[in-house]
């Protein structure tokens, strides 16, 4: 659960607690006042009826009957808290036999709770015409309940209220308080997905304000640091593109005129050596055929560490060649190629990462794919350079880590001309790797190289 629902339902349990121990208080005072109202009422009754025995005793000469003297009694129980029943006979009624008390107007809960036990009062009436009477008094508790209830509700319903408006108070209280969460998470968010110049704003909150700053600060801290990796990159990348064109110069010049001089040589040897002696004329012979395969291998070596065509052509002869030259070596691989027009124009500093980032592509797929179908295609359009390299093999699972140093370091190649890499894979289904990176940028990282 979130801290903004934990918090809600800690608050709201805690109203609940109050409301209850509220609603125990309210109905402890109801029973108690209650039973006190009913004690009382009894008390009262019972005194009545006494004095009004003793009144109807002492009358001398009044001639009064067994029925007279037991309306008489009869007619005290009319108080409403109160039932008085009269029993004649020699013995007194058991408790069991009291009526049943009338309903009160109040909740079966409430009633069940505050209704204090019913208490009978049992007292012998002589009647000098009667053998014995007895009356009881039956306390009635439902005008009373009804009464404690009609007092109650009302409080009951104020704290009802208390507790529903508190909890929607502290609801919105909690929401607002912790509002600057959700500014604080996007943030986050885009500091994941390397957008590192969005920071957060100033809080009311002096906590989360603090917060704000140090994300600030971290976010300024981590821009600043993609952008030396960007430049050392870039320089990492431009040495190595100066090595290679200094290595396949070296290749291109010492190498060759090496072979070159060893052809000449076994030719030599071939020429001067007489017909008779065809062991030398064959050794020499063999030397010219390996020397030439050692001059081919080169020219091979020296074209991949420095392409001539892209230096002097530009991107889209660079590209022709190259996938010509990987068609051939794989021809069970059908190549489509797609390029636009005006690659000739992308600048020399971008030209040679895009070469690149295809290169590798096309390594990836001659060496894992097992693919039969292979699609290239570079598009310029609205100054930013855009690159796809797709295939039909058998594909892995992006989120399961499958991409390895080639594509990392195509990734790394494109960040550091501040372009982007995104790969669509599954297993079975092929692999797309798509690339863009902007010739604006690129130019103004080759200029400030």
């Amino acid at each position: 659960m979130t801290l903004r629902t934990r918090l809600s339902l800690l608050l709201a349990l805690l109203t609940v607690v109050a409301l209850l121990i509220g609603m125990l208080f309210v109905v402890h005072n109801s029973r108690v006042a209650v039973e006190a109202e009913l004690r009382s009422a009894s008390d009262l009754t019972v005194q009545l009826v006494e004095a009004s025995m003793e009144s109807l005793t002492e009358m001398e000469g009044l001639e009064i009957s067994a029925d007279d003297l037991l309306y008489q009694i009869e007619g005290l129980g009319a108080h409403r808290h109160i039932r008085l029943d009269v029993h004649e006979g020699a013995e007194p009624p058991p408790p069991a036999d009291a009526p049943e008390p009338r309903s009160p107007d109040a909740p079966a809960w409430f009633t069940y709770f505050v209704k204090p036990p019913v208490a009978s009062f049992h007292r012998t009436v002589p009647v000098p015409t009667a053998d014995s009477a007895w009356f009881v008094v039956h306390a009635e508790p439902a005008d009373e309940i009804t009464e404690a209830w009609q007092a109650a509700r009302g409080l009951l319903a104020v704290l009802l209220g208390f507790a529903i408006g508190a909890n929607l108070i502290i609801y919105f209280v909690v929401n607002r308080a912790l509002r600057p969460l959700n500014v604080i998470l996007r943030g986050l968010d885009d500091l994941e997905h390397g957008n590192y110049t969005s920071g957060l704003p100033e809080f009311s909150v002096p906590e989360f304000n603090s917060v704000s700053r140090q994300f600030n600060r971290l976010s300024s801290a981590l821009d600043q640091s993609r952008a030396r990796v960007r430049r050392l990159n870039r320089q990492i990348l431009e040495v190595q593109e100066d090595e290679r064109r200094h290595l396949a110069r070296e290749l291109h010049d010492e190498l060759g005129q090496c072979m070159s001089a060893i052809r000449a040589e076994a030719a030599a040897i071939r020429q001067a050596t007489t017909p008779d002696n065809g062991a030398v004329r064959d050794g020499a012979a063999a030397i010219a055929r390996t020397a030439g395969q050692v001059y081919d291998i080169a020219r091979n070596m020296i074209h991949r560490l420095h392409p001539a065509a892209l230096e002097e052509l530009g991107l889209e002869a660079g590209i022709r060649q190259m996938v010509s030259d990987w068609s051939r070596r794989n021809r069970g691989i059908q190549v489509d190629l797609h390029l636009s027009d005006g690659l000739e124009q992308v600048p020399p500093a971008l030209a040679i990462h895009i070469y690149r980032a295809v290169q590798e592509c096309l390594t990836n797929i001659s060496r894992h794919a097992d693919a039969t179908r292979v699609t290239v295609s570079v598009n310029r359009r609205s100054g930013t350079i855009q690159a796809e390299v797709r295939d039909n093999g058998r594909g892995f699972e992006t989120e399961a880590g499958g991409s390895g140093f080639g594509l990392l370091g195509i990734r790394e190649r494109l960040a550091g001309l501040g372009g982007s890499v995104s790969i669509d894979s599954r297993p079975g289904q092929g692999v797309r790797v798509r690339m863009t990176a902007p010739e604006r940028e690129s130019a103004s990282l080759a200029s400030a190289g």
